[in-house]
């Protein structure tokens, strides 16, 4: 079994730099957590048609990083990207992190986000319109994500609408 080496160093001050000497932590957490649902609910991948081993770059504003989603069913996975990176992928989601995250868990309208301008969209539009299809026939809650039951999922739910609500907040006030 190969070992993973947690100590990269990251230049002070970067936060970016940061996050990516994080980020074998975090994509293993998404990554499982996709699994799970495809594991669990292979139809909600199905309906992806076309677009099923497609990339969307998901890119919440002021973060130096971007999550690149690869929604391939059973080997589904997620990965921490610097919020520059541009190598190839089906479309760029970007929005604030409370918009973003209530795309996923359906507590945001996505064509309101989009026509108001609160999320913006580039690449492929019909690769986001089957995403986000997708994602609404999934009704997907983040403890559905992490796979937890009742009371851990209640609480993960829960925290999951304070960091929207915290996002939302502090976007109203900027």
């Amino acid at each position: 079994m190969r070992t993973q080496h947690w100590s990269r160093a990251a230049p002070r001050g970067d936060p970016a730099g940061v996050l990516m000497a994080l980020r074998p932590p975090v994509e293993w957490l998404l990554s499982s957590a996709l699994r799970r649902v495809a594991q669990r609910r292979p139809e909600v991948f199905e309906r992806l048609g076309a677009f099923g081993d497609a990339a969307f770059l998901i890119a919440p504003d002021g973060s130096p990083v971007a999550f690149r989603l690869a929604p391939e069913g059973a080997a589904a996975g997620v990965q921490v990207r610097r919020r520059d990176d541009r190598s190839p992928c089906a479309a760029r989601i970007e929005g604030p992190l409370g918009a973003l995250l209530g795309l996923f868990d359906g507590s945001q309208d996505a064509d309101a986000a989009f026509f108001s301008r609160a999320i913006r969209v580039s690449g492929d539009i019909e690769a986001v319109m089957a995403l986000h299809n997708t994602l609404e026939a999934a009704d997907l809650t983040l403890a559905d994500l992490l796979g937890l039951s009742a009371p851990a999922g209640d609480v993960a739910n829960a925290a999951l609408r304070f960091v929207r609500q915290t996002a939302a907040a502090k976007a109203a006030w900027a």
